[in-house]
């Protein structure tokens, strides 16, 4: 075929896409606020996940994290006017000095041995950077006369220091583990772990000085907080919804990405991102549905809401067992984590208010919520399909792990097994849990591992044609499709069929 015919072939040919459309996923469009709440939030939960074995890789990464955060913290407008300037800048001006001889001791200390910093650490420090470079590009530009620009100034900095002191907490905390776990290890030996009396419990030799480091850091960011985090969060500027179609896009973005990623050859060190971010979608897509019907803008019903949150539960029990399969200092894919953190943003700019989860009466009023509810639903329509795909990833031979954790789960599965012989096995060597190494995964962990992934496919195809089902514009019947296309909406089946493929395909 010529190149003349092959033009006019694409002349008459119906776009897949409206180009306008078309997701970026390789651009990071966050503000500095979402950029700072996305720090508070992984911060959050480091501090739920941390365990001992992570208490070196989390230390080596915590300087960096301070010097990161102190960048932005000196980048915000203002700095240096008003009679408080200096005593505002002081928790963050002993942290960096704290942070600096953390730094000098670690150089010649035998404890922890060098390793990379911790990668969830190391993604906050990676978010403070991006969110240091948009306000050193676009602070003069700010008009910090204003009331309302000096509060949200004053949130800001709170939430910087706040991220700072839920990561001296978990380091701490990752340190007493590691003591502990050294302590519980020694028990029964000819060489038993002596504990510093003059320390917290569980102090050993090799992690006191580092606790009394770690603490002290602590709380010097606690003393900024106290009494003020609250007060200065309820100031924080909340900008209106002026792009009603970014969930829409946000989630088509992500669809796209975590395709990509299990497409490429590091896909098994993403799972527990992309398992935990489709149980996050889920989550929000139950608010936002209810929201939804509230409005009007889709059909009441009772079936929507326990389909989705029993596909979200399956997501997050198939994430907590990838996370058994995956390295502590495993890499993830920066554009998957970049799409991810996008999705998180544009949810909760729609479903929250500065601090907690907004009311559905509020979130009712909100614009693009119609926009929001029909990606919602073409989310859990996809995601069936994505659950597909991930449950075939379960069937890869050589998957390996953390031998302590696999050893866990191994003995967990075998115990919950009502067809086993109730036989102890030794699933997991002990030395090779001494030695933290990385093992394949017995076949308890194996089989477990499946049968979630069966169980999510289950989950997410009830609520894939449960979501079809409602698929409704009011008046009309005729949804208008994020791609631009306009698509009758299908008839809700009798409760127990099954929706033909061709019309959960809305064809």
């Amino acid at each position: 075929m010529d190149a003349d015919r092959l033009r006019d072939f694409a002349d008459v040919d119906d776009a897949l896409f409206d180009a306008t459309e078309v997701p970026l996923t390789t651009r990071d469009i966050r503000t500095v606020g979402e950029l700072l709440h996305d720090v508070d939030d992984t911060a959050r939960r480091l501090l739920m996940d941390v365990a001992g074995e992570d208490a070196g890789r989390l230390l080596q990464a915590w300087p960096g994290l301070v010097t990161a955060a102190a960048s932005v913290w000196s980048s915000l407008p203002g700095q240096g006017f008003g009679a408080g300037a200096r005593t505002r800048d002081e928790p963050i001006t002993r942290l960096v000095s704290l942070a600096d001889t953390i730094t000098k001791k670690l150089r010649h200390s035998s404890w922890p041995p060098a390793s990379p910093p911790d990668p969830r650490i190391a993604q906050m420090t990676q978010t403070l950077g991006h969110a240091g470079d948009l306000v050193h590009r676009y602070g003069p530009d700010i008009p910090i006369q204003r009331a309302d620009t000096f509060r949200d100034l004053e949130a800001a900095r709170a939430r910087i220091i706040h991220a700072l002191y839920l990561s001296a907490h978990a380091v701490g905390v990752s340190l007493h583990q590691h003591g502990h776990n050294l302590y519980a290890e020694a028990l029964g030996t000819d060489r038993p772990v002596a504990l510093n009396p003059l320390q917290s419990p569980y102090a050993v030799a090799s992690t006191t000085a580092w606790i009394h480091r770690m603490a002290v850091s602590e709380a010097a960011a606690g003393r900024y907080l106290d009494g003020r985090f609250t007060r200065a969060i309820a100031g924080e500027v909340r900008p209106p919804i002026e792009d009603d179609a970014r969930i829409a896009r946000a989630l088509a973005g992500w669809d796209i990405q975590a395709h990509r990623t299990l497409a490429s050859d590091a896909w098994n060190t993403n799972m527990v991102l992309i398992t935990r971010t489709q149980g996050l979608i889920a989550g929000a897509a139950i608010v936002i549905l209810e929201a939804a019907q509230l409005a009007g803008h889709i059909r009441s019903t009772d079936r929507l809401t326990p389909a989705i949150a029993e596909a979200g539960q399956a997501w997050s029990n198939l994430a907590s067992r990838w996370g058994d399969l995956t390295a502590p200092d495993a890499r993830l894919d920066p554009d998957l984590m970049r799409a991810a953190a996008e999705v998180r943003a544009a949810l909760r700019e729609l479903t929250h208010d500065t601090t907690t989860l907004a009311s559905l009466n509020t979130i009712a009023t909100r614009p693009g919520l119609e926009l929001a509810a029909t990606a919602a639903l073409h989310a859990h329509e996809s995601a069936s399909e994505l659950a597909y795909v991930i449950a075939d990833k379960a069937e890869a031979p050589n998957l390996t792990g953390p031998a302590r954790e696999l050893s866990i789960r191994a003995h967990n599965e075998a115990e919950a097994d009502l067809t086993s012989p109730g036989e102890d096995v030794v699933w997991v060597s002990p030395d090779d849990i001494r030695a933290r190494r990385i093992v394949p995964a017995p076949q308890p962990v194996i089989d477990g591992l499946r049968r979630a992934s069966l169980s999510t496919v289950h989950a997410c195809t009830t609520a894939a044609s449960v979501c079809v089902a409602h698929y409704k514009a009011p008046h009309t019947g005729v949804l208008q499709h994020a791609s631009g296309a306009r698509v009758r909406a299908p008839e809700e089946p009798p409760s127990g069929e099954r929706v033909p493929a061709e019309r959960r395909r809305g064809r």
